[in-house]
């Protein structure tokens, strides 16, 4: 689509523009004070942005976000240890993999040089009322979407039946990357992994090994890791429902898109010619994973009912 230049939404598109050079500036001015590399802050940055979305941050996983090879994380990695900004752990489930923490000094050098900015745009923000801030999300959300470098491909992914081994590396993954109530049903609404919980999970997901009480629980295995689950319940004959999670990681990457489309495979399979989900308006990832494959969507407020005809 040709764009115009009266367009106003190329007016946003240059003020965007001018915002981020902004901000890159400051950014290169705060790295060149503490001898920091530019690809040694965009490291500190994502570590940052993974400690406040509760997610296990490892080497491989920071190569991916900078599209290094593994040798040049591990020297970046190396240089933020020595620096006191970076400490690695080993992963007390898995001893093999190695966990990337920021440490507090690097957060407080960062506050002590963005801290001014952070606090005038804040108070900006409060001129605008909710509603507004909730359009300004949204745009920005949508405008992330654009430019992101790890747009949704095409990912393979493999339904795996759950039994014991396969449930024990599904609640590692659930601990790093998710809260108990986005996994199963809690008690009393418990929000934290606790041994108790993590006990709870185990129970839930035992409860419906090969297929047991009318619903099929898979883990959703992409580029060999786990990522999530999704399962199929059976309502009657020709309907199943269905329901999943995926890791803070998965997100974002049309993996769940992908396992959808795996278990209208299975589903068809087993005779099943409807598939239905409840979910909520706010859900946009579900929503799209729907619709995309096919999915009638009908609103009842916020809740979302999707019916998804096989065959």
């Amino acid at each position: 689509m040709d764009v115009d230049d009266g367009d106003a939404g190329l007016e946003l598109v240059h003020l965007l523009r001018r915002i981020t050079g902004r901000l890159d500036l400051m950014a290169a001015e705060f790295a060149a004070a503490n001898g920091l590399h530019p690809t040694d802050l965009r490291a500190l940055i994502h570590l940052l942005d993974a400690r406040r979305e509760e997610l296990a941050a490892t080497p491989g996983w920071l190569s991916g976000k900078l599209a290094l090879n593994s040798a040049s994380v591990t020297a970046l990695v190396d240089r933020l240890v020595r620096a006191g900004y970076v400490r690695r752990t080993r992963d007390n489930r898995d001893r093999r993999r190695v966990l990337l923490t920021v440490q507090d000094e690097a957060i407080r050098l960062g506050w002590s040089f963005y801290g001014g900015i952070i606090t005038d745009m804040v108070d900006a923000m409060r001129e605008f009322d909710g509603a507004e801030l909730a359009v300004a999300r949204r745009f920005l959300d949508r405008m992330h979407d654009v430019v992101r470098a790890d747009k949704p491909t095409n990912p393979v992914v493999r339904l795996v039946p759950l039994d014991e081994a396969t449930t024990e590396r599904l609640l590692s993954v659930a601990v790093h990357e998710a809260r108990p109530t986005d996994v199963m049903p809690t008690q009393d609404g418990a929000d934290t992994w606790t041994p108790a919980t993590e006990n709870a999970f185990r129970e839930f997901h035992r409860s419906h090994f090969h297929g047991a009480n009318g619903t099929v629980m898979y883990a959703v295995e992409s580029e060999g890791s786990l990522t999530g689950m999704i399962r199929m319940a059976r309502v009657s004959q020709d309907e199943a429902e269905t329901g999943m999670w995926l890791g803070r990681s998965a997100r974002g990457k049309g993996i769940g898109t992908a396992a959808l489309r795996a278990l209208v495979a299975e589903a068809a399979a087993a005779g099943v010619r409807t598939i239905v989900a409840d979910t909520t308006s706010g859900n946009s990832a579900a929503l799209g994973a729907l619709r995309t494959c096919g999915a009638t969507l009908t609103h009842h407020g916020d809740d979302v009912r999707a019916e998804l005809p096989i065959g």
